[in-house]
């Protein structure tokens, strides 16, 4: 087991022939293939909403913390029970005025705001099952998987409500108020928040 610290923007990871470890080659003989996590291949990318038309606003965080199975012969074992820490302080929406006060506004208004931690419970090449923990709540999350060669690709949907976090959404709402209302004179931030994390593992075969 390993920590890594990884630049941002979602969970993608990769393939063997779908999972196989072991493929033959033209001689014959039986190739054995180990996977193993890297950091500088993942990226993590977050899309908000807001104003009734939902409008999306993209970000990441510039710094996530992984503990990954290196070596494991199976693609799928490399994530399976990893655990990750998301220092809530390296947030980018691309907007340098608007992330201080995402920061104090929303996540100021949790509990155990240093980070969002959370773990992969299970993962196959088609489906991922995450434990995710903010202000102190703990939720479990499923998300779809795509393979392409050695990249996987998690997507899912949380809901900051489902995290008892409505008082970060209001204090959000009102900061922004002026952002967040449109012509309708609707002030809107919508509770659901697309997440995507890709990542290419290092294959190596003998």
């Amino acid at each position: 087991m390993k920590t890594i610290f990884i630049p941002l923007a979602i969970i993608s990871f990769a393939s063997c022939g779908g999972g196989e470890a072991e493929t033959t080659t033209p001689t014959g003989s039986v190739e054995v293939c180990n996977y193993s996590y890297d950091s500088s291949s993942t990226i993590l990318t977050w899309t908000a909403f807001k104003l009734t038309e939902k409008i999306g606003v993209n970000g990441t965080f510039d710094e996530i913390n992984v503990v990954a199975n290196d070596n494991a012969t199976d693609m799928f074992g490399v994530l399976t029970g990893a655990t990750f820490d998301i220092p809530v302080a390296t947030l980018n929406s691309q907007d340098p005025i608007r992330d201080p006060t995402v920061k104090r506004a929303f996540f100021g208004n949790m509990v155990e705001t240093a980070s969002i931690k959370g773990s992969v419970i299970s993962l196959n090449a088609t489906q991922a099952n995450m434990s995710i923990t903010m202000n102190g709540v703990t939720k479990e999350y499923s998300g779809v998987v795509k393979v392409d060669g050695e990249k996987i690709t998690v997507t899912t949907t949380i809901d900051i409500v489902d995290f008892e976090a409505q008082l970060s959404l209001d204090s959000l709402s009102v900061t922004c108020s002026e952002k967040h209302t449109g012509p309708d004179g609707v002030n809107k931030f919508w509770s659901t928040v697309d997440v995507a994390v890709q990542t290419t593992l290092i294959k190596t075969c003998k």
